[in-house]
């Protein structure tokens, strides 16, 4: 009976999983065949309204068009590959050939907390004292240990996988000149291959689905700049080193749900108060209260009528992403999370209740 009375709503339940399922088996097994195709459809639909004016209003044959749209891209690209991805990348050199003694100089803090700590926690029971101390003691020489091996590890990938990264770029810019030419030939072409009753809503749920996932990356992505150059600005006035390559890792994890800027701004801060540099200190928490200020005001208006999803829902379907399809899980899981809440939008998959 019960199933009888929610027949429809159980089929799409069965729909969810067997979509999810289609996603997964896709990213790990089959999505990596198909990268540079896929990056090559994403650029076509970022380059494609450029693409109309030059064909439509200025009359310049498709592929005339296609050239001039990628190689506008190209050039922004290598302008900011050159001028501002070159100045992050040398700050984050030079912050990697300084990370020894900031590793050094926080150890040695760290120590001397230890020490003034001594005697606060004489009044705890023997176990937890110890565990206390210790905690304090091996604390710097973890953090050394995960940021060490964890830039070595990191630049050793970079370099084996540059070979396959440069591959992968020509044949993604290739595939994407291609479906500018031949982009509404192709849309065609798979409504054809669908199912009659499928073919109807396709459109529909392309339009719904694409604008809610690429309206939460350009909100994001917007948030994150804003939230960047806010950051880069302060560091600028405080005169603190690596301002842009910091003011960009905090663009990042301001991104992340529950953690915000405050998770390296806070410690910053602390930290800045146990050496007695109380001006930079003050500077870094009025830094993130600017940030917080803007966060609030800007983010209902960048994001406006943009689908909406928990914090907390984000949180998971980033943990979720990291453990089933790695480091891009982060993107991969809060996007899986767009499209199901575009699906529910579009009456396809059942709301929650």
């Amino acid at each position: 009976m019960y199933f009888l009375d929610n027949k429809e709503s159980i089929i799409k339940v069965i729909k969810l999983f067997i979509f999810l399922l289609f996603l997964y088996i896709f990213i790990n097994y089959i999505g990596g065949l198909f990268l540079p195709f896929i990056i090559g459809y994403i650029l076509c639909i970022i380059l494609y309204p450029l693409f109309k004016i030059l064909n439509n209003r200025y009359k310049i044959p498709k592929p005339i068009s296609s050239i001039l749209c990628i190689s506008a891209l190209v050039f922004l690209v290598i302008f900011l590959g050159v001028g501002i991805v070159g100045q992050i990348v040398k700050e984050a050199k030079e912050f990697a050939k300084d990370l020894p003694y900031y590793i050094e100089s926080i150890k040695l803090t760290f120590d001397e907390i230890n020490n003034k700590a001594q005697d606060l926690i004489k009044i705890l029971p023997d176990g937890l004292e110890r565990t206390f101390i210790n905690f304090l003691e091996n604390s710097s020489s973890i953090i050394g240990e995960l940021l060490g091996n964890g830039l070595k590890n990191t630049s050793i990938k970079v370099i084996r996988k540059t070979p396959n990264a440069l591959m992968i770029t020509i044949i993604s810019i290739i595939s994407c000149y291609l479906m500018l030419i031949d982009k509404e030939n192709m849309q065609k072409f798979i409504i054809r291959q669908l199912p009659k009753k499928y073919a109807d809503k396709f459109s529909i749920v392309k339009t719904g689905i694409g604008d809610a996932v690429f309206g939460y990356i350009r909100a994001q992505a917007i948030i994150m700049c804003l939230i960047a150059t806010i950051c880069f600005i302060g560091l600028l006035i405080l005169k603190a080193p690596y301002a842009l390559f910091i003011a960009v890792i905090i663009g990042i994890v301001d991104a992340l749900p529950v953690f915000g800027s405050g998770f390296i701004l806070w410690p910053w801060a602390l930290y800045n108060v146990i050496t007695k540099n109380y001006g930079l200190a003050i500077g870094l928490i009025i830094m993130y209260v600017v940030i917080l200020l803007t966060r609030q005001f800007v983010e209902p208006k960048i994001l406006g009528k943009q689908i909406g999803i928990h914090p907390l829902a984000t949180l998971m379907s980033i943990y979720v992403g990291l453990q089933v399809f790695g480091v891009f899980g982060f993107i991969i899981g809060p996007i899986i999370m767009v499209i199901i809440k575009a699906l529910q939008n579009e009456n396809i998959l059942p709301n929650w209740r």
